[in-house]
């Protein structure tokens, strides 16, 4: 049993991290991205797990300054670090825009990411592990 599935045991019964979805970038047996007739990339679902909100690098809130979606999120992950999938996590889709780091026994990885728009879709090719 890894680290990470010790941590998604024991994070299913913990009420602040929630059931997350990584979708990875689908891609056909040479490696190469699959795109849909428009160009647009489709997607796997790579793993479910679970993940936190990171308050940690957010200073202040000010009642001027709206909230962008920008967020950390700290995801349980036997995967490595992967900075061009998709976060499904509380019904919101996140697009990662860094990678901060992950823990010394791979179980978690700390992202940066930015809520996708609603209306913005996104092309799941492959729904089931």
């Amino acid at each position: 049993m890894t680290y990470a599935t010790t941590l998604k045991r024991a994070a299913r019964h913990n009420p602040a991290w929630e059931t997350t979805r990584i979708y990875s970038m689908a891609t056909d047996g040479t490696g190469a991205a699959i795109t849909d007739a428009s160009g647009t990339f489709q997607y796997d679902l790579a793993e479910e797990t679970f993940a936190l909100r990171d308050y940690t690098r957010e200073d202040s809130f000010t009642i001027v300054q709206p909230y962008d979606g920008n967020a950390t999120l700290i995801v349980i992950s036997e995967e490595g670090p992967d900075p061009d999938a998709v976060i499904l996590w509380g019904g919101v889709f996140y697009s990662i825009s860094e990678v901060i780091g992950g823990d010394s026994l791979r179980g978690t990885v700390r992202y940066q990411v930015k809520a996708l728009p609603e209306d913005h879709v996104i092309p799941i090719r492959n729904n089931s592990l």
